[in-house]
């Protein structure tokens, strides 16, 4: 399965500069970005933020097998995995 690797080059402010990401497969997001935000983040594989990152989104975070966070994940709508 691919990983689509995330790093500060993604994020301006700490928003994800691409708005939703829907990845097929695996989503890891560099440590020691502090918490970043997503319109919409899902992914087939896990969703992975290395320590010191925190995952925030609006409307829900969906994995096809988990989400592991550094400084945690905050959902508007709820998260599902």
């Amino acid at each position: 399965m691919n990983t689509r690797r995330l790093t500060k080059a993604d994020f301006e402010n700490g928003r994800y500069v691409g708005g939703s990401l829907a990845f097929d497969g695996h989503v890891e997001i560099e440590a020691e970005l502090g918490v970043v935000s997503f319109m919409r983040l899902t992914a087939s594989g896990s969703i992975i933020a290395k320590a010191g990152t925190g995952i925030k989104a609006g409307w829900g975070i969906k994995a096809g097998e988990g989400i592991k966070a550094g400084w945690g994940i905050e959902a508007g709508w709820g998260i599902e995995a």
